[in-house]
Formats: C-alpha cells, structure tokens, sequence
C-alpha cells in the first residue's frame, strides 16, 4: 500500500509564499519591459523647462523658458535592443525640422541613451561635482534602474524605482542627484549653479509618453549644497509615422556598430568596481567632442574585424581614460 507523506501547514505558506513572489517578480518584470519598450519608435519631442521659485535669498527668477520646438520642430528616432531578458537599451537620434519639415543641415546627432535593468545589482550615484560612487542594490529586488548617458555615453544620471501597477498608464517615478544638464549650460548658458536634484516622473501611454520633471537647481561648493532655484519641464515624446524618421535611421546605419563599441567599452569601465571622479584634461575640448572625433574614423568600416575592432576599442578606452581618474581614498 502506497505511504501517504504527512501535510505540514508551515510548508505550504511557505511554498504558496515562494510561488506568490516569483509571480509578483515575473510581473514586474513584464511590465517594466512593455512600457520600455513601446517607448521605441519615431516621435515628435516637446522640450520645455522653466523656473517657478527661487530659492536663494537675492537671486531673481530666470523668466525665460527654454523651449526647443519655439521655431522649430524637434524630433527622435529611438530603438530598443533587448542586451538580456533582464536589460534594454533604447539610443535616440535627435535631429530638427524648420517648420515646414525640411530637415535643418547638420542637425543630425546621436542624443543620450537609456539602459533600463531589472534588478541591477548596482547604479553609479552622482555625489558632487564630477564624482560617482557605486550604491549596491542587492539587497531592494524588484526594481528597474535607469541609466541615462550623455552624447559619448558616459553617466549622465542613473536612479533605481518601480514601474508602478495600480496605475491607469504604466508609470516610474524617481529622484536623483545629477549635474547641470547641458541644455543650462550649452542653450541658456548658466554658469551660476552646477547641480541638480532631479524628480522625474515618466508615464507610458503607448502613442505617447510624458517624462515630467520637478528638479531643484543647487551649488555645490567645497562639500556644502545651497538650493538656488526650482524649475519644472517635461519632455513629451508624441509618436509619429516611421517614415519622418527616415534620415534618422539612414545616419544610424553606419554608425551603429561604433556606438555599441563605445557601450561595450563602458560597460567594462562602469563595472560596480570603484568609485572615480570625472575631469577636464587643460586644454581639451569635452570629452563628447574627442569621441566623436573618433566615431568619424570608423563610420561605416567593418567592425567585425578583429584587428580594426581592437584598434577602435583601444582608441575609445583611451579617450573615456584621459577625462577620468579615481575617487580620493575615503571617498
């Protein structure tokens, strides 16, 4: 006669509870990668931040309103490459249309990326002027980190939340440390604040999708931030037929295979290893300058080669290497 094994109770929670979280964990996972990746395609970009309070005893409100699309239109193109089940990356290229749709001479750029992972095992945590540090994320499962670099891909600013579920749209919402954004310092040309804290606040429509931020402008000076100011601004990318973004695929073609060496490179360089302190080599131009600089050589060359391949790769670790050093001991 077959031997019937005793219930324990205590084993069954524990099964059910263990089924339960690898259910949540599943959807988490699903939902973050839906909203991700219906973020790809070609939009029309609305770009607009202003100030609303000053927060420093003396200084005036900057009235003015920074507004991309004032005479202009904006535009992107973005894609989604599945790197894991677990990562995506989505790269914009940004170029501008006069308001006849012509597209402007020039205008043609490689914008920022995003690197979205489900439960990264760490971000690099913007703490002063030019320093990260690593902040282990081991121990907060269930989270999608953003990670947002600059035109030459290095970190921009990187923040770790949920993508939420009791909302009608998908939405994540999180706060970071970061510095001056270069539209402050390239368009608006500040030059009286070098940091922000950043609030943002993404939903996913699906024909569209709403990056709201509330940021505070901050002066970090010898270890001490001051507020200066409070700005709010979106970023509102309104989807448009794939054919308004033909240039933009046609310029990407051939840079493509750089552009993931050039993220192969960080990612060895940005391994969760140390902290490090970005610098400014006298007498450079930005390091997104030097990079494109290198970018030009290999446009369109076979990538797969494995002699060109190292060469390319040797020549973007040099540059990444000559605008960077490591985090003073204590750090």
């Amino acid at each position: 006669m077959r031997r019937l094994l005793p219930i324990v109770p205590g084993l069954l929670v524990a099964l059910g509870a263990t089924s339960l979280g690898a259910d949540a964990a599943g959807d988490a996972l699903d939902r973050g990668r839906r909203a991700v990746q219906g973020m790809a395609g070609c939009y029309l970009v609305d770009y607009s931040y202003v100030e609303v309070e000053s927060l420093k005893a003396g200084y005036a409100r900057d009235a003015r309103v920074y507004d991309v699309n004032r005479d202009k239109s904006a535009k992107e193109w973005i894609t989604a490459e599945s790197l894991s089940p677990h990562r995506i990356r989505l790269q914009r290229v940004l170029f501008l249309t006069d308001l006849g749709g012509a597209i402007r001479d020039g205008s043609l750029i490689k914008h920022q990326s995003e690197d979205w992972e489900y439960d990264a095992p760490f971000l690099y945590e913007f703490v002063g002027p030019r320093s990260w540090q690593v902040r282990d994320l081991k121990a907060t499962p269930g989270l999608w980190t953003r990670r947002v670099t600059n035109l030459d891909d290095g970190p921009r600013y990187q923040c770790a939340a949920r993508w939420s579920e009791d909302t009608a749209y998908p939405e994540w919402s999180c706060s970071s440390y970061a510095p001056i954004p270069g539209r402050e310092t390239r368009d608006m040309r500040r030059s009286d604040y070098d940091t922000l804290d950043r609030t943002t606040r993404i939903v996913a429509y699906g024909q569209s999708w709403l990056e709201r931020q509330d940021n505070v402008k901050t002066i970090h000076r010898d270890g001490v931030r001051s507020l200066l100011a409070r700005e709010v601004g979106k970023n509102w990318s309104i989807r448009l037929p794939e054919s308004e973004c033909a240039a933009a695929r046609a310029f990407a073609g051939p840079r493509q295979a750089f552009w993931d060496l050039v993220r192969e490179v960080w990612d060895g360089v940005l391994a969760g290893t140390a902290p490090f302190v970005e610098t400014a080599p006298p007498g450079q131009p930005p390091r997104f300058v030097k990079m494109h600089e290198v970018e030009e050589g290999y446009v369109g060359r076979d990538l797969s080669d494995p002699a060109l391949r190292t060469a390319a790769r040797d020549r973007i670790r040099k540059v990444i290497e000559a605008y960077r050093e490591p985090a003073p001991a204590g750090r």
